[in-house]
């Protein structure tokens, strides 16, 4: 093959994904995809819900029509923007199919963490939270209640589609309790709360009225 028939726009797209990533990132970090629901809305209109700048509301807009996490009616001022119905799905934290979780904990930690692969790959150090103050991961986690509910729900979203699958193969219903391990007992009942009835009303609770875990009590010396 001749350098003239190969293409590099694999290598193009590859090297320039973190831009579409940080876009998706920040309408996650916004909850724009919660703030339309069901809705369509101008770009003014958005803006103003937002509290963006001018300057940046439509290329924000039309860059995820583009990626197509959004959908548009009309061009222009008058073009009215709206979910598609995977996000519908999936980032309005309304929905009980919600796994933007992971995405929230992706932006504030992750991407900065992989902003310094480089540096990884040199020293084999790790660059998450015990670069920055000497403990680890956890442990940090366990200290700010904020961070934890974050990681938590992160968890929950990430396995929403392994218990979906689980509450529809498996029959729940001869059995009257349940211990869940490393997952939020809720995750497995907002997958399929009518296949798994033993979590009861507890586990169709919406995320905002949900607690962050305590960190466990340390055992006995």
């Amino acid at each position: 093959m001749s350098r003239m028939e190969l293409d590099p726009s694999q290598i193009m797209q590859v090297g320039m994904g973190f831009w579409p990533s940080k876009t998706v990132l920040s309408a996650v970090e916004l909850e724009l995809f919660t703030h339309l629901g069901s809705e369509s809305m101008t770009g003014e209109q958005i803006g103003e819900r937002l509290g963006l700048h001018p300057r940046a509301i439509y290329d924000f807009l039309d860059t995820l029509v583009a990626l197509r996490f959004l959908e548009r009616d009309g061009d222009g001022s008058d073009g009215r923007y709206r979910n598609t119905a995977e996000t519908a799905a999936f980032l309005d934290k309304q929905s009980p199919t919600y796994i933007g979780g992971i995405l929230e904990m992706c932006n504030a930690r992750l991407y900065r963490f992989w902003g310094d692969l480089t540096e990884a790959l040199l020293t084999g150090k790790p660059q998450n939270e015990i670069k920055h103050t000497g403990k680890p991961m956890f442990e940090q986690l366990y200290s700010d209640p904020a961070r934890l509910e974050q990681f938590m729900e992160a968890m929950q979203g990430i396995s929403l589609g392994n218990f979906h699958t689980l509450a529809e193969k498996f029959d729940f219903s001869k059995y009257k309790t349940s211990a869940m391990s490393g997952v939020p007992p809720a995750s497995s009942a907002r997958s399929s709360p009518a296949a798994i009835p033993i979590f009861g009303a507890r586990a169709t609770t919406s995320r905002s009225s949900r607690r962050s875990p305590r960190r466990p009590s340390p055992p006995p010396a």
